[in-house]
């Protein structure tokens, strides 16, 4: 009987060591790291966590792990429970507010007053961060085939145009099937809707933060940047709220 492609991929972390970790900006150290998570070891995939997000803050490694994220993430070598983890990570990275520049000051994601993105100084970690997540997100949502996971809900939430059609439907199946938890259903909705390409405005994403009374009290109360458009609030909230499922 033929594998899973998840079983068949190479190792996840071939091609690590031809990285020079050490010489990029908060890069020392990821190797070890990305090594110790790839055998399960929870407390290295909090520090991994904290190193490539630092308060929603992407950085240069951050930006070089991504492909090696996502090979844990799509590698049934690792534990379940370090690539769900791995995979929500991705997503994070994907939707951060925040980069590093070459100063090691944060840049922050910034809207005008018609709610188009202002432009950033290169380098940019946070273009290239969400792009580099949607480049590779296909690999991990193939191995992930139509399992109803909260890690890969939150994954097409943050890159919703490269999630394949299969992926749709296990979010309808969330969504509609009546048999999951509240908060996971409604990361759910969000996903399928992002991936739909369905109209989001003020209302919808009001609609959508009332599933959870603290995120409701958040945006009620102005918690996100000015003029962030509803869309981003929407993918934040189902972020959130597909988190908030797998872990409470």
């Amino acid at each position: 009987m033929e594998l899973p492609p998840a079983w068949q991929r190479p190792h996840p972390l071939r091609g690590l060591e031809d990285v020079p970790w050490a010489e990029l900006s908060r890069g020392a150290g990821v190797d070890d790291l990305l090594r110790a998570t790839a055998e399960g070891d929870q407390e290295a995939c909090g520090r991994l966590e904290r190193r490539l997000l630092d308060e929603d803050t992407v950085s240069e490694a951050s930006v070089h792990a991504v492909p090696f994220l996502a090979e844990l993430g799509a590698s049934y070598r690792v534990p379940g429970a370090a690539r769900d983890r791995v995979i929500f990570l991705l997503a994070a990275l994907a939707l951060a507010s925040a980069g590093f520049t070459e100063g090691g000051r944060r840049t922050r994601r910034r809207w005008n007053a018609v709610r188009r993105e202002l432009p950033r100084l290169a380098p940019d970690w946070i273009t290239q961060a969400r792009y580099a997540v949607a480049k590779a997100a296909p690999r991990v949502f193939d191995a992930l085939a139509g399992a109803e996971v909260a890690c890969s809900m939150a994954l097409a939430i943050a890159v919703p145009e490269v999630a394949p059609k299969h992926i749709a439907d296990v979010a309808q199946g969330i969504a509609f099937g009546g048999t999951h938890p509240r908060l996971l259903a409604e990361a759910a909705c969000v996903a399928l809707h992002l991936m739909l390409d369905e109209d989001t405005d003020d209302e919808w994403a009001h609609a959508t933060a009332q599933a959870d009374a603290k995120t409701l009290h958040a945006y009620e109360s102005g918690a996100h940047p000015p003029n962030q458009p509803p869309a981003v609030t929407v993918q934040l909230i189902g972020y959130h709220y597909a988190h908030q499922a797998a872990y409470g």
